[in-house]
């Protein structure tokens, strides 16, 4: 009966270690390079060997967390690709030839060659500020 009840409390103590550690869980980017072009910016952040260029747009905010090179940052990124859709139908961007995206009508920003595949913006960005 004891090792049963040990085998038990074993398994709660690591389903409660892993719920905490998912529900805290952040993935950190880091900033390898800023620019702007018109009215936005452009953070480029890098995560393991993968390459992310996220659009902010230019914003004059009072910011205590301003985000800064070589520093990292849990960025809540989505995908412009992702959500390319034709009326109701989603379209696969695997299946797409898609090289710029136009933000206004004197701003287009480019996907960069195998580097960058996607753009991203940021929920938790807002100009070169870090929302926490």
């Amino acid at each position: 009966m004891k090792p049963i009840i040990i085998v038990l409390l074993a398994l709660v103590f690591t389903a409660c270690l892993s719920y905490r550690n998912l529900k805290g869980h952040s993935v950190l980017y880091k900033v390898y390079k800023i620019d702007s072009v018109n009215s936005y910016y452009l953070i480029y952040a890098k995560k393991n060997d993968s390459l992310y260029k996220i659009v902010s747009k230019k914003d004059s905010v009072n910011c205590s967390n301003k985000i800064r090179l070589n520093n990292n940052y849990s960025f809540m990124l989505h995908s412009l690709l992702a959500k390319s859709r034709i009326g109701n139908v989603s379209i696969d961007p695997k299946n797409m030839n898609v090289n710029c995206f136009a933000f206004d009508k004197e701003t287009f920003i480019c996907l960069e060659g195998d580097s960058i595949k996607d753009i991203y913006h940021a929920d938790n960005v807002k100009g070169l500020c870090f929302i926490k």
